[in-house]
């Protein structure tokens, strides 16, 4: 009789919604109650679709929590990146991954007790080329499947109960769910949905996490990156590390953009390298970074403040709608010294009663 393995399939309708973070808490808790288990994502997303194949969260948690344990091709078999995938892959190609995942699977399986499995951004991604999240658990014997909700909004409520008879109707289970990324003044709400609406179709809600502004906003770093931007004061290096809570897109005169800046924590002005008034009214606020469209150099006196005040200037290649977008396709990382953080939210917020009986 061969022996059972309980596993984590992590899941959700809606992208970002905190798959990664779950990954390195569910790892690090196992680790601590010295279970014998794996993680593995299926199918990760690299940087570019011509450039390196490694999945950045991967690489973090392969670097970190899951140090010296399973090689990358083996914790994460297929490599297909978010930009142009339609055109990179087609429907033929479907035996060929499920065998690869299945392959990797079994291998890093038969000596665990626990799996943790990261799912795609989207139970919705792949879904036309038959290597979806359900696809991929049925291919790999899984039948349960947790599904992961960061709505702060009763919306949740229609994509959870979507979701269920999704997965019914390809005979697959929701087997609970993890509110996660919530805000604060929503969790109560969580919790009469709970009552009245979910608890009902014995759908286990196994955890609310709240929303964590350290967490989840991007480091200054992680900006510069998602916007292809150049660092220009080196003397600010260590505002690299800083937060960003708040994006402010200064196109107003300095003295109407005081009243906002003055409202705001850890912000983010995007403006252009003209604008010295305005960055120089930015530069006595709390603000993380400031950011110039048009790679336009900013006056020297912008610089000097940057300097005293230890907040980087990043030069933007784009105009300013362009530098937004991008900014709204960041999708920040955990960083090595949050991870402790993560272990006592995930320990204190997610019913492990349930989960590892």
């Amino acid at each position: 009789m061969s022996k059972v393995v309980k596993v984590f399939y992590l899941c959700s309708l809606q992208e970002r919604a905190g798959k990664s973070f779950l990954s390195i808490g569910f790892i690090q808790k196992l680790q601590k109650e010295g279970k014998r288990f794996a993680y593995f994502k299926p199918i990760g997303c690299p940087r570019g679709a011509y450039s390196s194949k490694a999945d950045k969260d991967i690489e973090f948690i392969l670097q970190t929590v899951y140090k010296d344990r399973n090689p990358y091709d083996l914790v994460c078999p297929i490599s297909i990146p978010d930009s142009y995938y339609v055109d990179l892959i087609d429907s033929s190609r479907k035996i060929e991954y499920i065998e690869t995942i299945k392959s990797a699977y079994d291998k890093i399986v038969k000596d665990v007790d626990y799996m943790i499995v990261e799912g795609a951004p989207s139970i919705r991604k792949f879904v036309r080329v038959g290597i979806d999240d359900v696809s991929i658990a049925k291919a790999l014997g899984i039948n349960d499947l947790i599904y992961i909700c960061p709505e702060s909004s009763d919306n949740c409520i229609d994509n959870i109960f979507f979701t269920k008879n999704y997965f019914e109707s390809r005979n697959v289970r929701m087997s609970g769910i993890i509110f996660n990324k919530i805000d604060l003044e929503y969790i109560a709400r969580i919790r009469e949905l709970q009552k009245d609406h979910i608890a009902k179709y014995n759908l286990p809600v196994l955890g609310i996490i709240e929303r964590s502004i350290q967490l989840f906003s991007p480091r200054v770093n992680e900006v510069m990156e998602a916007i292809g931007g150049e660092f220009i004061n080196e003397i600010a290096s260590a505002g690299l590390n800083n937060t960003v809570e708040t994006i402010i897109i200064g196109a107003m005169s300095a003295q109407a953009a005081l009243k906002y800046l003055r409202q705001v924590k850890k912000a983010a002005i995007i403006t252009g390298g003209d604008r010295a008034d305005l960055a120089l009214a930015a530069l006595n606020e709390d603000v993380s970074v400031l950011i110039l469209t048009g790679f336009i150099q900013p006056d020297a006196k912008v610089i000097t403040v940057a300097n005293d005040k230890n907040i980087p200037i990043i030069l933007s290649p784009s105009d300013t709608y362009t530098t937004m977008r991008n900014l709204e396709r960041l999708k920040p990382g955990i960083q090595k010294d949050e991870i402790e953080i993560v272990l006592k939210l995930i320990e204190s917020q997610i019913d492990w009663d349930f989960l590892l009986k």
